[in-house]
């Protein structure tokens, strides 16, 4: 019997901490279950409260749905112009990269020019970066015809090789294109009109030669005449076949080598094997952005303004909302004071307004994404025509075609839906800190 009696009290005991540990589950159980309850009350009530004024929240949902379209239609506007600018100054003769001898872009001296090409065609050929070459010789030159005389470039180019890095066969718009007969050239048609010639008639070239510097001139006939649609390059350069620029400069070498690569952000990728391959002590091999820096800088600002445009319009879309807050919350001052009189808790009451900022956000993202991928993508069809604006000494002579970039798309609706939540953290705390008095007493 004595053995009996602890089993017994431990019994009672066990029953009575297994009571116990049950009515702690129960508690908790019953605690969430009340929680939960009171957070989908808080949700019902958000919801319910976006569309008690419909006119002022559509009105606001609009604004931020504008702001946001007008954000994502800057930054594709900006990638479009940024890849339109560097295809337009690229294609049309400079090229993506091009090989100099060391020198001579700084002197611009015709008597630093590329001897052994041999060697540079052969190691250009087996570059698969690298989709076409074009060798080119120059020299300013004197260009006299029957009426008129005038200064120019003239450009000895291969034709073939030509044609495939620059747009100088397309921009024929009368005549003939080079086609590696003596005596042909080719002239920008402002040059034509101010030489006051046309195609047939006889053009004089004279130019200096390389290491020696006597004159030397030819005679040719204008066999074609073209048209870039930028002044400087239509009243300034002329076109002669390679071999005869070479002859009438006395060189056997190249001034020039233009490169067309692969994929134009390969230009941007220094760290490529062929830049260093083809960059030595004796050659220099650049990248368009090093080739017309002003360019460079003036496309990387010009991408600064999609930030700008995002500021402006974030702080109309946070004033906005904060007066549509404000204005719901000074609209139920009476509701919040009953509210609270009857227990509710000031963080729950932050919680609502919170909720409404956050719904108010949502429907505005969803509506502001929608309207963006409209817009952009009906530019990124029809494009933007400028009507040859010229820009920087360059004419926009094509559309400007908007480039959607998902990754755009969920940085900036993401950023919205945060900024709203931002916005909503003052009248979410003025509406915590009210006190039921003053909330029954001050209504609209």
């Amino acid at each position: 019997m004595a053995t009996q009696t602890p089993k017994s009290s431990n019994s009672a005991n066990s029953v009575k901490l297994d009571n116990n540990g049950s009515s702690t589950i129960i508690d908790q159980a019953i605690s969430t279950q009340k929680n939960s309850s009171q957070r989908t009350l808080i949700a019902r009530l958000a919801k319910r409260s976006l569309f008690r004024n419909t006119r002022r929240t559509l009105l606001t949902v609009l604004l931020i749905s504008c702001s946001l379209a007008a954000i994502l239609f800057t930054d594709a506007f900006v990638r479009g112009m940024v890849e339109t600018m560097v295809k337009i100054s690229t294609q049309t003769f400079l090229g993506e990269g091009q090989i100099h001898r060391v020198g001579f872009r700084e002197a611009n001296d015709i008597d630093l020019y590329i001897e052994d090409t041999t060697m540079l065609y052969q190691q250009l050929n087996t570059t698969s970066a690298i989709q076409a070459f074009a060798p080119r010789v120059l020299a300013g030159a004197m260009t006299s015809s029957s009426e008129n005389v005038a200064s120019a470039i003239v450009y000895g180019v291969d034709a073939i090789k030509e044609a495939q890095v620059s747009k100088l066969k397309l921009a024929v718009t009368q005549g003939e294109y080079l086609s590696g007969l003596e005596g042909e050239i080719i002239i920008g048609e402002q040059l034509a009109d101010l030489l006051e010639i046309n195609l047939g008639d006889r053009v004089v070239i004279t130019v200096s030669e390389a290491h020696d510097g006597n004159l030397s001139q030819a005679l040719f006939r204008v066999s074609g005449l073209f048209s870039f649609n930028e002044r400087s390059m239509d009243i300034g350069l002329a076109f002669i076949n390679l071999s005869q620029g070479q002859q009438l400069l006395n060189i056997t070498g190249v001034h020039e080598v233009a490169l067309r690569l692969q994929h134009l952000h390969q230009a941007q990728d220094d760290t490529l094997p062929f830049w260093q391959t083809l960059n030595n002590n004796q050659i220099e091999t650049l990248s368009w952005q090093k080739l017309v820096p002003q360019l460079s800088s003036m496309l990387a600002m010009a991408k600064y303004s999609t930030l700008i445009v995002s500021i402006i319009m974030y702080v109309l879309v946070c004033l906005g909302l904060i007066n549509t807050m404000f204005m719901s919350i000074f609209e139920r001052h009476t509701e919040f004071g009953i509210l609270l009189v009857i227990g509710t808790r000031t963080k729950q009451l932050f919680y609502q307004i919170m909720l409404e900022g956050f719904f108010i956000g949502l429907l505005s993202v969803t509506v502001g994404l929608l309207m963006a991928f409209i817009l952009c993508y009906w530019g990124s069809i029809v494009g933007i025509d400028y009507s040859e604006l010229e820009m920087s000494g360059m004419t926009l002579n094509e559309p400007i075609y908007l480039i959607l970039d998902a990754s755009s798309f969920t940085i900036m609706g993401i950023a919205t839906l945060v900024v709203t939540l931002i916005a909503s953290l003052y009248p979410a705390f003025h509406a915590a800190r009210l006190q039921p008095s003053f909330a029954m007493r001050k209504t609209l």
